[in-house]
């Protein structure tokens, strides 16, 4: 914690390099069937940056704690779940665009009866990626002091997240957690519904509605033609990360505006030692809580 620069080697784990090889690995296999366009490769390329972004959290919490750690600091959630999740939809949409990359290769007839349900699956895992981190948000959103101490194997297994309630002073309230909870289910819905509609219009009844004309791999072999896309492909790029950052942005605002008057409470029938490491702890891990505390 002393040291102004964390050499790059440091901030990686074996978990973190074992996802990212895998994910390249893939990505790879994917791009030696020369695909001519990059518009689905991007969209495991969003998950997987979101998902390592996670990961990168997850992994270097530790730096913004003692060795004898008082405080539990969550203001996403549980990284780890977040990571985990974003990275599974990232690689099942690899092997989709190399399951569909093939079939176009090797049995080009059959892409016309494939591509709609491909399409279909493959905007849904996009999506449900980011739906599916806000579904427990609020069990694991917190900011916690454990007097005697924590134990790091608890943390990692997060058997820990019901523990002392009493001693939690800062969380993501119910009526925030169901609004946020609702707009990530909405905007999943209606992405998909619209993707639906859109997608049986330009690929089944072949409607020329505002779309775009994407060549797999094996285009062209026995005649067979390019997928059919809407304009509302560019959409689904945008919306669900965009709603995901806004609404973490929110949860992260919320989570460090302490209860300073809880945190009193806690602290004062605690050893000094422990009160010096718990607000010394809490004033390290945003500015906006630091300005807040005002114990000696």
């Amino acid at each position: 914690m002393s040291e102004d620069y964390i050499p790059l080697r440091n901030l990686f784990s074996e978990s973190l390099l074992r996802d990212f090889l895998l994910f390249f690995f893939l990505f790879l296999l994917v791009l030696s069937q020369l695909w001519d366009n990059i518009i689905l490769l991007l969209f495991p390329l969003i998950s997987f940056a979101f998902s390592m972004y996670f990961n990168l959290l997850h992994v270097n919490k530790w730096r913004t704690q003692f060795d004898d750690n008082h405080v539990i600091y969550n203001p996403f959630g549980s990284e780890k779940k977040h990571a985990n999740r974003l990275f599974f939809c990232a690689l099942f949409q690899l092997i989709l665009l190399f399951w569909i990359g093939a079939e176009s290769l090797y049995h080009p007839q059959l892409i016309d009866n494939y591509a709609f349900f491909f399409v279909l699956i493959f905007i849904f895992l996009y999506s449900f990626g980011y739906y599916w981190i806000f579904i427990d948000l609020g069990r694991y959103t917190k900011i916690e002091i454990i007097i005697h101490g924590i134990d790091l194997q608890e943390i990692e297994n997060e058997k820990i997240s019901l523990k002392n309630i009493e001693n939690i002073i800062s969380f993501l309230r119910l009526k925030k957690f169901k609004k946020i909870s609702l707009i990530s289910f909405l905007v999943f819905i209606l992405i998909n519904l619209i993707n639906i509609i859109t997608s049986f219009i330009t690929i089944t009844l072949n409607i020329p509605i505002g779309q775009i004309y994407l060549n797999l791999p094996g285009t062209g072999i026995e005649n067979s033609q390019p997928i059919s896309l809407s304009y509302f492909i560019f959409a689904v790029y945008i919306l669900p990360p965009v709603i995901t950052i806004l609404s973490l942005r929110s949860v992260y605002q919320e989570i460090n505006s302490i209860n300073i008057e809880k945190l009193n409470s806690i602290l004062s029938s605690s050893p000094r030692d422990i009160r010096i490491k718990v607000i010394e702890n809490l004033k390290l891990l945003n500015k906006k809580i630091r300005d807040e505390i005002k114990i000696e």
